[in-house]
């Protein structure tokens, strides 16, 4: 696919000048059956346009034939950052866009970028997962490593999505930092996080990125991917009033009581984790373990713990994928319950594929961490697991 893609923007920029004009982006996100968003920040702001097309018909005819103009954003220091909405799209498509700025007579055009609306259902969904991105400054930038591993994946993504802590704190130079070292990946899917601990809930976290429909804080702080035979619920662990608390039950029960058969939850702070310093803790087994056994979750993915880990309780599975960039930790010498594989010093990212029959998860290794020295790893797999689904109960569901 990235080969494809990258003989397309040669075809497509051939005679437009790219330039530096793009401080963040462009990024897509808030995919749907049939409209998402197209995000970007530019300095000095000005004018543009959105082109794109459905890949079908770009790869036939080399060109981008629908465009939605945009004015020019109002200037500040946090770089305001520009959402599009495209609607009216096909469903079940994949699609290829750019962002062209306009100074004068002269235009600067983005890399080609690629999303996907909702397909329909019974067909495969795949997606990659990463978290604890947080910072990295000196040496080998281990953000990017994730990133371009990602970006390079042979699996078509529908969507990436992130279990918080984006940044290690939300101030311009490490957004900044952020999105010059996931620029890549940012362009293969529409990108959805959750929030850590370490945004604080800022509003440059809102500003940044355009999340599925939710509730809570700009309609966004815990939210809800309803994608084919897919759920996928969003939540906030943060959040320390009861009835911020009760609310986010009541939204993961509604939503994950629905006629997806694949229903997979993310959110920042582990429910269970053999971290040697945080643990499990935070009483999300009380507050959360007894929805997703009663509505019969998949997969629960956290991060926070700066490791991996796959646990299974009650028929639950809980993956711990704080691998993103971050600085790995150690695990303690006795797992927790339930923990089936446990693997420290890594950073590394989540592949999973929902297809009618079953869900494939794959733990792919991008570098291990020795001391201060990075070692690439070249896609090692730590872990690769199966869950099987019944045909037949699926069958039942669609009926």
């Amino acid at each position: 696919m990235r080969s494809v893609a990258l003989l397309i923007i040669g075809v497509l920029l051939a005679g437009v000048t790219c330039a530096a004009s793009f401080v963040h982006g462009p990024y897509s996100g808030a995919p749907s059956r049939d409209a998402v968003t197209i995000s970007w920040s530019c300095s000095p702001p000005l004018p543009g346009r959105v082109e794109y097309a459905p890949r079908a018909v770009v790869e036939s005819r080399d060109e981008l034939p629908y465009a939605v103009l945009v004015p020019a954003a109002e200037a500040d220091r946090y770089h305001p950052t520009t959402h599009v909405r495209l609607e009216g799209l096909k469903p079940a498509t994949q699609y290829v866009y750019r962002v062209v700025l306009t100074e004068g007579e002269t235009e600067f055009a983005s890399p080609l970028g690629l999303f996907s609306t909702e397909p329909e259902t019974g067909k495969p969904i795949s997606f990659a997962v990463l978290a604890d991105t947080q910072w990295q400054w000196e040496g080998i930038n281990r953000l990017e490593m994730v990133g371009d591993a990602i970006a390079s994946d042979s699996t078509r993504f529908d969507f990436i999505l992130h279990a918080g802590d984006v940044v290690e704190s939300p101030a311009t130079p490490y957004w900044d930092h952020w999105f010059s070292s996931f620029d890549d990946m940012l362009l293969v899917a529409p990108f959805i996080p959750v929030l850590g601990n370490h945004e604080k809930n800022h509003r440059s976290y809102y500003e940044a990125f355009v999340l599925p429909p939710g509730a809570g804080k700009d309609d966004e702080r815990w939210w809800a991917l309803h994608w084919g035979d897919v759920v996928i619920v969003g939540l906030d662990t943060n959040v320390r009033k009861a009835t911020e608390m009760t609310a986010q039950q009541e939204w993961a029960r509604t939503h994950l009581s629905g006629p997806e058969p694949h229903k997979f939850v993310i959110f920042h702070h582990p429910v269970f984790s053999s971290d040697l310093f945080y643990g499990s803790g935070y009483l999300l087994d009380v507050i959360y373990h007894p929805i997703f056994v009663e509505t019969g979750v998949d997969i629960v993915l956290n991060g926070h713990s700066h490791h991996y880990e796959h646990i299974v309780r009650d028929g639950v599975t809980y993956l711990v994928v704080g691998g993103g960039g971050a600085t790995p930790r150690q695990t303690t010498p006795e797992h927790v319950e339930g923990s089936d594989v446990s693997i420290e010093g890594h950073n590394f990212y989540v592949r999973v594929t929902a297809s009618s029959s079953e869900i494939t998860v794959d733990a792919i290794s991008v570098a291990r961490i020795v001391g201060e020295t990075v070692v690439p790893t070249g896609g090692e797999v730590l872990d690769s697991f199966v869950i099987p689904c019944a045909v037949d109960t699926i069958s039942l569901l669609r009926g």
